[in-house]
């Protein structure tokens, strides 16, 4: 199923997975599973939208309206990221990493610093470290409200969808008051962070969440106390604990469907380490599990937001690093809004990077909106779409 993958020569020596040779050349043509029978027929969908949205190409296999096989091809925002990154870090490459997904600059840039703070035997101070979880936290709200509206424009829910556009701005705006940037940019820096919160930022940002926070518990209880809003996330788009789990789903997908998986509770780094223990889980695996928990991790990142501002600890913002160490391997976990976020970087002689790999969150769950249009109509599939809102250039690199 992962297409774009056959597109990647081998790194190694010899014949790789498809027994091809390094010379051999890779072929750009894909192929696809199709079913055969009476009313049986195959709709073929992207990779050119009708919407402003990111390119990928969605083939189903149906008997009448119902689904019974979904393939997802991608690969068509490939931009070679990872093969910038060898010989680095280089002044450009923090950059370069805050854009593998646009809507997860925090995210994906937190993962290379700590890779660079590792590799040089660095640990931020607690104020750098409590300010990008201020960061992330923000990234975080501005994302699942913004889901929220998406979903309830999806059902033809308007109050919602409108309320949720303008106050995903608000949790935007709150980022851009810690560095001029709307999406955190320029905010991070390796060995900790480029921009403080003095007292009295941290008042101006606490009374503006406060009603932001007003505002957001409105829009989002209006969408979920509506009886037809219900009816239609209800049993929607089902996704199986098992096959979850098989499928090595993660973040706020494996959340929904009963799994306890959360890289700021099994794998805390900074601020999370020792404070973070409310890991949200629904077990329904459906539309309306994975939009609750969006809603129950919007009152949670509001609690922690207020907690940090309210009582940042001292430090200093940032420190220089050392030369990286050669001949080592790092890995970092962030947990993103849309999951567990990994970097993995090899070093060489001279401490650059010889290899860098990134897995976004979503490289892990096209999978599972592929399993949750099984057995659906194909009219859910904007639905379910949006419900799980992966990236495609996080997939693609």
């Amino acid at each position: 199923w992962f297409k774009p993958v056959r597109f990647q020569s081998s790194y190694r020596s010899g014949l790789d997975a498809w027994g091809r040779s390094p010379q051999h050349p890779v072929p750009g043509d894909m192929e696809f599973y199709r079913v055969e029978g009476e009313e049986v027929h195959e709709v073929a969908v992207g990779p050119v939208h009708a919407g402003v949205i990111e390119p990928g190409h969605f083939r189903f296999q149906c008997h009448g309206e119902e689904v019974m096989h979904l393939e997802i091809s991608l690969g068509y925002q490939h931009r070679g990221l990872e093969a910038l990154l060898v010989g680095g870090p280089h002044r450009a490459t923090l950059a370069q990493l805050e854009t593998v997904a646009g809507d997860t600059t925090i995210g994906h840039g937190s993962a290379y610093c700590q890779i660079l703070e590792s590799l040089a035997g660095v640990t931020v101070s607690p104020r750098a470290a409590a300010l990008r979880s201020l960061a992330l936290e923000l990234e975080r709200l501005a994302n699942h409200v913004g889901d929220i509206g998406a979903l309830a424009g999806d059902i033809g829910f308007l109050p919602t969808a409108a309320f949720c556009g303008r106050i995903r701005g608000d949790y935007l705006n709150l980022s851009a008051e810690l560095c001029g940037s709307r999406f955190g940019r320029g905010f991070l820096r390796p060995g900790g962070v480029a921009f403080d919160v003095e007292p009295a930022l941290a008042a101006k940002m606490l009374q503006r969440l406060a009603a932001v926070e007003r505002a957001t518990r409105g829009a989002v209880e209006l969408f979920f106390d509506t009886p037809s809003v219900l009816a239609r996330l209800e049993g929607c788009g089902r996704v199986s604990v098992d096959a979850a789990e098989g499928l090595g789903l993660v973040g706020m997908a494996a959340r929904a469907c009963g799994l306890t998986i959360d890289a700021r509770l099994h794998h805390p780094v900074g601020a999370y380490a020792g404070g973070f223990d409310h890991v949200v889980i629904e077990d329904a695996g459906d539309v309306f599990a994975r939009s609750n928990v969006r809603r129950r991790e919007i009152y949670d990142s509001l609690a922690w937001v207020k907690g940090l501002l309210r009582d940042l600890p001292a430090g200093a913002l940032a420190g220089e690093l050392p030369v990286l160490t050669p001949g080592q391997l790092a890995v970092s976990l962030v947990e993103g809004w849309r999951g567990e976020i990994v970097h993995v970087a090899l070093t060489d002689e001279s401490g650059r990077f010889t290899r860098y790999k990134i897995v976004d969150p979503s490289f892990r769950n096209w999978s599972g909106l592929a399993m949750a249009l099984r057995g659906e109509q194909i009219s859910d599939f904007p639905l379910c779409n949006k419900s799980f809102n992966l990236s495609y250039c996080g997939f693609d690199l």
